[in-house]
């Protein structure tokens, strides 16, 4: 159906050889397909469905080339998808678009080309409101504070990240470690209510005092 010009079975097809990989049905030249005659036939049944409407399918062939996923790292390939699809109204598309103007990755280096298409991912997608705001206090930063640690701690963010999570799924994640930090966790969480139990028990016996004993708002006259 893919080969017949079916956009839904294009895509579907293609989404198949990305998800599953060596286990999709995929014949190439000597028997079952390669990695990369794999990932070309899926980047071809994409390619195949964005010209028909599919927005979704140019955005994953804009993001293949940009993290070099199945292919070669292409910054200006990637623009050139995720250009194909904001012309269909894709706000992740815009937003990267503003994304890499904002860094010169692929496109000029232009931080009100990129507020524009910060804007326009909103404008098109309201739910898109924390990252776009995310990205407009980057924008501000490095307009005002060029060179700064604050715009190289930015940059650093996306090589930064990656090893986090790999952090916590090796380490945080592992079934010893993450039982020690539940056990850990709920230790300080005891420790908190007991004292906050403990402040509120003290408060009350303070109330209770004072209305025991109220003030004496007599006055002795002064002897004479």
């Amino acid at each position: 159906m893919a080969e017949l010009g079916y956009e839904i079975a294009q895509s579907n097809a293609a989404w198949i050889l990305d998800k599953y990989g060596e286990r999709s049905m995929c014949m190439g030249e000597s028997g079952l397909c390669t990695d990369v005659e794999r990932h070309q036939r899926a980047h071809s049944l994409w390619w195949q469905a964005s010209e028909q409407g599919n927005e979704h399918a140019a955005l994953l062939i804009g993001d293949a080339y940009y993290y070099g996923r199945g292919t070669v790292r292409d910054y200006e390939r990637a623009a050139e998808a995720y250009i194909h699809a904001k012309s269909q109204s894709n706000a992740q598309a815009m937003f990267n678009l503003g994304y890499m103007h904002e860094h010169g990755q692929g496109l000029p280096f232009d931080l009100h080309l990129a507020k524009r298409y910060y804007d326009q991912a909103l404008e098109i997608d309201p739910a898109a409101r924390l990252p776009v705001a995310l990205a407009l206090a980057s924008l501000w930063i490095r307009k005002n504070y060029a060179d700064s640690f604050l715009v190289h701690l930015i940059d650093s963010l996306p090589e930064v990240y990656p090893k986090l999570e790999a952090w916590v799924e090796n380490v945080l994640m592992e079934e010893g470690n993450a039982t020690i930090l539940t056990l850990f966790v709920c230790l300080l969480t005891v420790l908190y209510l007991r004292e906050r139990q403990r402040r509120q028990a003290a408060a009350a016996a303070a109330r209770e005092v004072a209305l025991q004993n109220p003030p004496n708002d007599h006055v002795v006259p002064p002897a004479n």
